[in-house]
């Protein structure tokens, strides 16, 4: 495979991810490195933040217009990174991998990583996928299908491999936008190319590719890493399938399921479940045993599009469709649901549900199935707000289309 090593010293990456340090990284809240987290999977739970929100109880650090784009903010040490693009007429430009200090907001570095993709439905122009940080390089993937690899110090581009070149993949409608995944030495990514190459591993260092597997088109939805018996596991859904590969690249399982092109991230659930929901057909859960799938849960109360969902101490939280609801991970069972925040997304901060709404409204929940107990909203940012929030070190980072901004919770 040809792949673009630009002119730079290659260095030692030191970053590895994987279930037993995240977990260290998340309890010290000092990083939210990667889409949803630095597992994955939404959650700060050792963070403590207070029981209500209202004005005043909240302090904007600062807020910043930046380019075009729907990348989350990832968070490593002092600075914050993410995605933008700007225009240089009514057809062209460029996007861009950026660095930031976290403390002002004031931008360090960017550097160009593709042409811009332009929504042929007007939705928003830019990146859609979210970078993930080491110790030593971000990973950026772009709309028109460009993985790249910046030093974090000076964003001086590493490497770059071209999904469209180099596998036959084809740009799905909306642009690529599923979000680079870390495990051990090797950067995990859907790719949707011909000949086997629906999925592949990347050395972290070089490009170079470890492993490609299975057949099928570029989607949505990004891959999760589950530790199931013991075992690391790495996820996808595509098309009307679910996978399980190790780091390896060894097929762990295959299933076929009946709720087809999720979108959304595949959610883990305790220690041998997979959650997989999409708006057309519902959820299914599956339970995993001597990696043997079997359908554990299947059922229509929550129908997730493109805003993840997170589980929390039995229950499963995300937007049925334009409704916030709580389902049971159990039975399915629809515990309670809110409308009037559009498709928004959330994440879970200390015991609380943070929600961020489509227009850009924050409202602070109780997770609890009980009922919903909302503590408190204001307007932390206007306008297209599509974007889930990011947590580390006491700040909740939040963007729209256009524009991010950070409080102190």
């Amino acid at each position: 495979m040809k792949r673009k090593i630009f002119g730079i010293s290659i260095l030692i990456v030191l970053g590895i991810i994987h279930p037993d340090n995240a977990n260290s990284q998340q309890n010290e809240n000092t990083n939210w490195n990667q889409f949803r987290g630095s597992e994955r999977n939404g959650l700060a739970l050792n963070a403590s933040i207070k029981d209500t929100l209202f004005e005043g109880s909240y302090q904007m650090q600062w807020k910043k217009d930046i380019g075009s784009a729907f990348s989350e903010i990832t968070v490593s040490g002092n600075k914050i990174y993410t995605m933008l693009s700007e225009k240089i007429d009514s057809v062209s430009g460029f996007e861009f991998v950026a660095a930031f200090d976290a403390k002002t907001g004031n931008e360090i570095w960017r550097s160009q990583v593709d042409s811009i993709f332009i929504d042929v439905d007007g939705w928003g122009n830019g990146s859609r996928s979210t970078p993930a940080v080491d110790e030593e390089f971000i990973y950026s993937f772009s709309a028109l299908g460009k993985l790249t690899a910046t030093t974090i110090k000076d964003g001086k581009n590493i490497w770059q491999v071209d999904f469209v070149k180099e596998f036959g993949s084809t740009r799905p409608r909306w642009g690529y936008s599923t979000s680079p995944l870390l495990v051990d030495d090797i950067l995990i990514m859907e790719v949707g190319g011909t000949d086997s190459h629906a999925f592949a591993a990347f050395n972290k260092k070089t490009g170079e590719v470890k492993w490609t597997k299975a057949n099928g088109n570029a989607h949505y939805s990004s891959p999760v890493l589950a530790n199931i018996e013991g075992q690391n596991q790495i996820i996808f859904a595509n098309g009307g399938f679910i996978y399980s590969y190790n780091s390896k690249g060894d097929t762990l399982w295959t299933y076929k399921t009946p709720v087809r092109s999720a979108m959304s991230m595949p959610v883990v659930i305790e220690q041998n479940k997979i959650f997989v929901s999409t708006a057309a057909a519902g959820f299914i859960i599956l339970e995993i045993n001597d990696n043997k799938p079997k359908e554990f849960l299947r059922g229509s109360t929550m129908k997730a599009d493109y805003s993840s969902c997170v589980y929390y101490k039995g229950n499963i939280y995300g937007f049925h469709i334009a409704a916030l609801q709580c389902i049971s991970a159990e039975t399915g069972e629809k515990k309670w649901t809110k409308r009037g925040f559009g498709k928004g997304s959330l994440i879970i901060v200390d015991n609380k549900l943070m929600v961020l709404s489509d227009t850009g409204k924050l409202i602070q929940i109780k997770a609890t199935s009980d009922s919903y107990t909302e503590q408190g909203s204001f307007q932390a940012i206007k306008g297209k707000s599509w974007t889930a929030p990011s947590f580390a070190n006491g700040k909740l980072y939040v963007r729209n289309l256009t524009e991010m901004a950070c409080y102190v919770l």
